[in-house]
């Protein structure tokens, strides 16, 4: 019930902001809000019972599918019932495909109850409100006191990558089924130590090439997606891309495989306290260069508070999870070996330039994960 409130109510209010869509629209537009939380479920299931590569073909054709569906309907003259209709069906070929080749998928395991299960949903709701609210504070600042083009520039600058997002949240749903096989708090700690030194080695070899990059040919990057138009939305990106580094965890993974979504949700709290806070300090300073930077000091906040209660709640200590020095190291590898590349072509064009920054980006990437690779077979 709650979860039908929940999707139903920003439809109503989008129905009656946007008079002009017609039943057909609306219908479709229903279809997706259940189809798109039906898919979620079966991903989630078919994870569960570790059928990740099922998964991972299953979403690649739903993205080729995705990207060739509005290449059709932008040559083929634009539609927005076509193109929600298409949608549609990408989500039931995708959970069509989870189900018809996952065997055994859905049959029938012991049942758990888990105490406080509606205080759990209760501080997982609040959790996402309070983390909309904390992303969304500076942009309605800027709106309220500046023009629409001081937006554009801070909106364009502070936009993040959507492919960390997807890779972290993609890792966070294999760790929390992982450490969720096992109701024992020995063996639960034991492997929560364990997975979160993989899964954040793993995601640095691609982060942390990907975050040398864009500091080194931020420029040329920003550039080539926006144009000059925005070119002074550059120092705001710049800024903003110092959130990449904590990009290698979620940090909350054992906390909810613990129940103890109460941490997640004051660590939600600490970080819009934090965010209103830096930006009353820094916006004096530094004008909107200081919003993005309060929300970068924000996220290490956030970050540091939940790695604090993880290591207390394993009784573990912070390096046992979260093995810096091997981080400190990729790091330094990435910035030496893009940095250079990046200082010995000065004299590239910009085109030039950029191709050699994203293939020296992408070697980087390659020659990280080989190493860890062959780091977790010799372990």
């Amino acid at each position: 019930m709650s979860a039908f409130i929940l999707n139903t109510l920003p439809l109503i209010y989008l129905y009656y902001k946007t008079p002009e869509y017609n039943i057909v629209t609306w219908i479709l537009l229903i279809a997706i809000t259940i189809f798109l939380n039906i898919s979620i479920i079966i991903e989630t299931v078919a994870i569960k019972k570790e059928k990740e590569k099922l998964v991972l073909i299953a979403n690649i054709l739903f993205s080729i599918g995705y990207f060739l569906c509005h290449i059709l309907v932008l040559f083929s003259g634009y539609s927005l019932p076509l193109l929600l209709a298409a949608i549609v069906l990408l989500f039931v070929l995708k959970s069509s495909i989870i189900i018809l080749f996952g065997k055994n998928l859905f049959t029938n395991e012991k049942d758990t109850v888990i105490p406080s299960l509606g205080k759990q949903w209760f501080y997982l709701g609040l959790f996402d409100a309070i983390s909309i609210i904390a992303k969304s504070i500076d942009k309605w600042v800027i709106l309220t006191l500046f023009s629409y083009a001081a937006f554009a520039i801070y909106y364009n600058g502070s936009y993040e990558i959507p492919v960390f997002g997807l890779m972290l949240t993609a890792v966070d749903s294999i760790l929390i089924v992982e450490l969720t096989k096992d109701n024992n708090a020995m063996a639960m700690a034991s492997k929560g130590a364990s997975l979160y030194n993989n899964s954040s080695l793993l995601l640095a070899s691609v982060v942390f090439p990907a975050f040398c990059f864009l500091f080194f040919y931020h420029e040329e990057f920003f550039t080539f997606v926006f144009s000059n138009k925005y070119a002074a939305s550059i120092p705001v990106f710049l800024i903003s891309i110092f959130v990449l580094p904590v990009r290698v965890n979620n940090f909350t993974s054992v906390l909810q495989a613990s129940h103890r979504n109460d941490l997640i949700t004051k660590g939600a709290l600490i970080d819009m306290i934090a965010a209103i806070f830096f930006m009353l300090l820094f916006y004096p300073l530094l004008q909107i260069r200081g919003l993005a930077l309060a929300f970068v000091l924000s996220t290490y906040i956030q970050c540091g508070y939940y790695l604090l209660k993880t290591a207390q709640l394993l009784n573990k200590k912070i390096a046992d999870l979260f093995p810096a020095k091997q981080l400190l190291y990729y790091m330094l590898f990435s910035a030496a070996l893009i940095g250079a590349v990046k200082y010995s072509t000065l004299s590239f064009s910009y085109v030039a330039s950029l191709i050699t920054g994203i293939a020296i980006c992408l070697i980087g990437m390659a020659i990280l994960l080989l190493n860890y690779f062959r780091s977790d077979k010799q372990a």
